[in-house]
């Protein structure tokens, strides 16, 4: 009882803080779990266990944030994406939708490999610089960009059907069928939500842009220091450096930190000859890539105290004991109707390790079979998890995007969790979850 209670006062403070703005990440990610874990017996020795199992599981995220984010900041300041925004820009010439669109097909490409940071660094990138110039707000492409994400996601080889394959002793793809026709109806509804989002960037103003006023403009170089860096002459070589560097994403097994490490010492190397410039391109890139390593490494704290205490599976087991009786058999549904707040604060391996199996046992005496349940509350945890403090690869979003944590719950909470809700009410209608 203790270890539930802790862990959802933990959870309630940990979201309370970060929406009001009150903390920082960082010292959420420490304190809490830390202050959870100490009240309820667990000694000094095994809290240090517990830390450096979850810190094992998001250091390799720290690292590839550190490369990453020093990787496009160079692609910027050598001018890379400004040919590719101009001729965006003609070919858009104020179309919001067209632009949100494309965002959404190209984030259904690029996470067809089931790999949200890949998608991340395909799309907002590219689109950020077109959408600045043409005033569409960057939350927006966040928006339509992580909804995609979270449908696709639900692919045979993703994270989450994979856990749950292993849960339910089944195939992967067989699962997957089952999933399929309510993948299909969460991409119509991201096309959907594109739609609004583009009505709604374009009574904002968005779209009414004078191309050639906007050309005009920047043939004034205003910032000098900042034309000092651009390289229009090595445009060719960025470009092709850039393609390589997802090639190799794409079609091998390397780390991913290891392969935008190379990316950015041959950006360096080539750009900036000079070892001092090199030096400064590293320093001005430093202060963001510190803070958002910083906090992925906490969140390794966090993730390790609430896997390896039981605090997770022990606050789902307190709330399958508190419902009533007459909600009882319908368990999934409610965890399903639930998921988007639970997947917030829970890491994927005990949502589908250790809460799953719990829920699949009790629906299981009501007839429910473990293949509903565990499709229910997949799109349900699903539907949120691309903003869920405890997953790294959120923090590779907020990098590249410029967004904070707090605000991109604030702007992709609803519209996410109405996506999943839509998918589990559709699966319900076609018999794929029974009610």
């Amino acid at each position: 009882m203790l270890l539930a209670l802790t862990g959802f006062v933990m959870i309630g403070l940990l979201m309370y803080f970060l929406l009001k703005g009150k903390a920082i990440p960082v010292t959420l990610f420490v304190v809490l779990p830390i202050i959870g874990a100490l009240i309820n017996g667990f000694g000094i020795a095994d809290i240090t266990d517990y830390i450096k199992s979850g810190v094992s599981t998001t250091w390799g995220m720290a690292a590839l944030f550190v490369f990453v984010i020093t990787y496009f900041g160079i692609m910027t300041d050598v001018g890379m994406f400004d040919k590719l925004v101009k001729k965006l820009i003609k070919i858009a010439n104020g179309r919001v939708l067209g632009i949100l669109l494309v965002v959404v097909l190209v984030s259904i490409l690029g996470h067809l490999d089931g790999n949200s940071p890949t998608t991340y660094l395909i799309v907002i990138p590219a689109m950020a610089p077109l959408c600045k110039k043409l005033n569409i707000r960057i939350s927006t492409i966040m928006m339509v960009c992580t909804a995609t994400i979270t449908v696709m996601n639900l692919v045979p080889w993703g994270g989450v059907l994979n856990r749950q394959s292993i849960t339910l002793v089944m195939d992967s793809n067989e699962l997957w069928h089952m999933y399929l026709p309510l993948q299909v109806c969460g991409l119509v509804c991201c096309v959907g939500l594109a739609v609004i989002m583009a009505r709604v960037e374009v009574k904002r103003g968005a779209g009414k842009i004078d191309v050639s006023a906007t050309q005009e403009e920047e043939a004034e170089v205003v910032d000098k220091a900042a034309a000092k860096l651009l390289r229009p002459k090595l445009l060719w070589y960025n470009v092709l450096l850039t393609v390589v560097v997802f090639v190799l994403l794409f079609t091998t097994k390397l780390p991913n930190y290891f392969i935008f490490m190379l990316g950015c010492v041959f950006a360096l190397v080539v750009n900036f000859p000079d070892p001092k410039e090199q030096e400064a391109r590293l320093a001005a890139h430093a202060p963001k890539a510190i803070s958002l390593v910083a906090t992925v490494l906490a969140a390794g704290v966090m993730v390790g105290i609430l896997n390896n205490t039981g605090m997770i599976v022990a606050m789902a087991e307190f709330i399958i004991n508190i419902l009533p009786a007459a909600l009882a058999k319908h368990l999934h549904l409610v965890f399903a109707f639930l998921g988007g707040f639970i997947g917030l604060a829970v890491s994927p391996d005990p949502l589908y390790y250790g809460i799953l199996p719990v829920l699949i046992e009790v629906c299981g005496n009501y007839g429910i079979p473990a293949t509903s349940v565990a499709i229910a509350f997949g799109v349900g945890a699903d539907s949120c998890f691309t903003m869920a403090p405890v997953i790294a690869s959120t923090y590779l979003g907020l990098a590249v995007s410029g967004m904070s944590l707090k605000d991109v719950m604030k702007t992709n909470f609803l519209p996410h969790w109405i996506i999943g809700l839509i998918m589990i009410v559709f699966g319900c209608l076609i018999g794929t979850i029974v009610v």
